[in-house]
């Protein structure tokens, strides 16, 4: 089994390869998985990335250290509730 990645566009039902030029020998059945890049992806992790900005700010937690800190502590809590 040979795995290749390229990128290729949806034309009129057609897949049309972005790089024709891949060691795949002619008139070969291969198989194919599509990937659809979504284009609200960006914007919903924007909004997710601003809705934790929020949440940290409301905490009075405002620093990237204060953020590593806090992630210390729930690490340290977890450990302590998992061995008790």
């Amino acid at each position: 089994m040979k795995i290749l990645q390229t990128k290729a566009t949806m034309k009129e039902g057609r897949l049309i390869l972005d790089n024709p030029q891949l060691n795949v020998p002619n008139n070969t059945e291969v198989e194919v998985i599509i990937i659809v890049k979504s284009d609200n992806q960006k914007s919903e992790f924007e909004q997710s990335r601003q809705q934790m900005q929020a949440a940290f700010k409301n905490a009075g937690i405002e620093t990237r250290e204060e953020i590593l800190e806090l992630i210390k502590d729930v690490k340290k809590e977890l450990l302590e509730e998992r061995y008790q």
